[in-house]
């Protein structure tokens, strides 16, 4: 009896963790102007001003560890995670 090699696994895709930003402050948003990112219109500012959707920051950060283009806004203080 001949004994079957089992087959390879199926290699994954190449998986970049993406860090969530919070653009919760009022001051991210503006009128509607181009992403520098994908030229899409977006009411969106990071804190240099640029228009740009938070997934396509998100997107640029995975893609360039180690750069700050684009960050959070710091933490309030004397506020908690938890909404209850």
């Amino acid at each position: 009896m001949t004994t079957r090699r089992p087959a390879p696994a199926p290699s994954e895709p190449s998986v970049i963790p993406v860090r969530l930003l919070d653009w919760r402050d009022g001051a991210h948003f503006a009128r509607p102007e181009r992403c520098v990112l994908c030229q899409r219109p977006t009411p969106l500012r990071s804190h240099d001003n640029e228009p740009v959707h938070k997934t396509c920051a998100e997107t640029w950060n995975a893609a360039h560890p180690g750069e700050t283009r684009f960050v959070s806004d710091p933490p309030k203080s004397g506020k908690g995670r938890d909404h209850a």
